[in-house]
């Protein structure tokens, strides 16, 4: 029993902001998978100007950055398939069919997701923590706070995967008494 919902405005929305959020992430991931590799291979002078008063090579501090850029680039690719995960739900609501199994899965997925990029942003912030103390730069801050916003949309979706499940399985239920 599907009832699309074709010309509502909320949905067209959320899926060109969806779109758009996809896009600038994915301009952000291929930028941070190219500057990385210039990072490591131009690491003279790049940490020269960074590094005058450093204890630690320039070596290590190339990979220091570097590895944070690989880790954003993962924490970037996890934002990307959220969003690839949310469209699709949206796209389920346009056709009238919200609770779906599918459906479920995916706000479980993107519980996961949230959870992940939570623990990937704990060696990102220790490493940079360690570029900040090597590099003397007063406008250089690093932010290492536990994000329990974080953990609260990772709790949110997954009880919305419960409640996601449990309306499919209701309107199986529906379906076979008619």
């Amino acid at each position: 029993m599907t009832h699309a919902i074709p010309n509502d405005g909320l949905l067209k929305a959320a899926r060109i902001l969806i779109t758009l959020f996809q896009v600038i992430i994915g301009v952000g991931f291929v930028a941070l998978l190219v500057a990385t590799p210039v990072v490591l291979f131009s690491q003279e002078h790049i940490t020269d100007e960074l590094l005058a008063n450093a204890t630690a090579s320039s070596s290590t501090i190339a990979v220091s950055i570097a590895s944070v850029m690989l880790l954003g680039a993962v924490m970037i690719g996890a934002a990307f398939y959220f969003l690839r995960l949310l469209k699709q739900m949206v796209e389920s609501v346009g056709e009238g069919d919200p609770f779906i199994i599918e459906n479920a899965d995916r706000l479980t997925r993107m519980g996961w997701i949230a959870i992940f990029v939570e623990v990937v942003k704990i060696p990102t912030g220790a490493i940079a923590l360690f570029i900040a103390t090597q590099v003397k730069d007063d406008t250089f801050t690093i932010d290492l706070e536990f994000s329990f916003t974080g953990v609260l949309v990772a709790l949110v979706l997954f009880i919305l995967a419960r409640v996601f499940k449990h309306g499919a399985a209701m309107r199986e239920d529906l379906e076979g008494t008619v």
